[in-house]
């Protein structure tokens, strides 16, 4: 029997046809969880997902949105906080497209990480140039379980991101890059989670992301099978649920 496959990071909302993607995932029993880069796109889907097993919402506030009523979106994600043990996608960018806006983005992410459970919510973690200040963030709140979407950042960072028992989610992308593939290559099996962040990475789609878990399988000198069992193994231990029964 064919083992389930996981997306740890999809835009789901940003597919011209949404419901057909969500419903096929659900249809092929693929964890997917759903992230949203604005409460109000996940207030506006949550009625349409919350009933569905194998999709689930993530609730996000991004540093990158600028265009958006501020006030509006707390309340909103005030409301829907406890909906969800799944955050994201939050985070800080650095990068030279979003560094003027960093005093704003701490201000937001710190809104986040003050106003969740940080002992059983799934943090979806943004990261790009901005690793330490992400990490420290987490750290001085106390954020037991993250995943870190697209690592691009130093190994020395990626060291102490794995000290803290945080987990990092790979992509077709990664795989293809040799700094992606340096990544990959100092990960521990257990903390390697797969993600498509479609559709930003072209062609990939959730239900049928083979590509990582043949690279993998490659790289580990392994079976397919083996390859996705590992990562649906590490998926429900980040979920911390003994009950909850993702083999089905």
């Amino acid at each position: 029997m064919s083992v389930n496959l996981v997306d740890t990071h999809c835009h789901i909302n940003f597919f011209k046809n949404a419901g057909e993607i969500a419903l096929e995932c659900e249809k092929r029993k693929v964890h997917t969880i759903y992230v949203t880069t604005l409460p109000s796109q996940f207030d506006e889907t949550f009625e349409y997902i919350k009933s569905l097993k194998f999709i689930h919402p993530s609730l996000g506030f991004h540093c990158l949105e600028s265009d958006y009523n501020f006030e509006k979106e707390k309340r909103l994600f005030l409301k829907h906080v406890n909906n969800t043990k799944f955050i994201g996608e939050v985070g800080l960018d650095f990068s030279k497209r979003a560094i003027k806006s960093k005093d704003e983005q701490i201000e937001l992410f710190e809104f986040v990480l003050k106003n969740i459970d940080t002992e059983k919510s799934v943090l979806n973690i943004h990261s790009s140039s901005a690793e330490d200040e992400v990490l420290k963030m987490l750290v001085q709140h106390d954020v037991k379980r993250a995943i870190f979407h697209w690592y691009s950042g130093k190994i020395g960072t990626l060291n102490k991101i794995l000290d803290y028992g945080y987990y990092l989610s790979i992509n077709e992308a990664m795989c293809k890059s040799n700094k992606g593939q340096s990544i990959i290559a100092k990960l521990p099996k257990n903390k390697i989670l797969v993600e498509t962040d479609a559709p930003f990475i072209k062609d990939v789609l959730p239900h049928k992301n083979y590509f990582v878990y043949s690279y993998l399988a490659n790289l580990w000198n392994s079976e397919i099978e083996s390859v996705k069992k590992l990562v649906l193994l590490n998926f429900n231990k980040l979920l911390n649920d003994n009950h909850n029964n993702l083999f089905t």
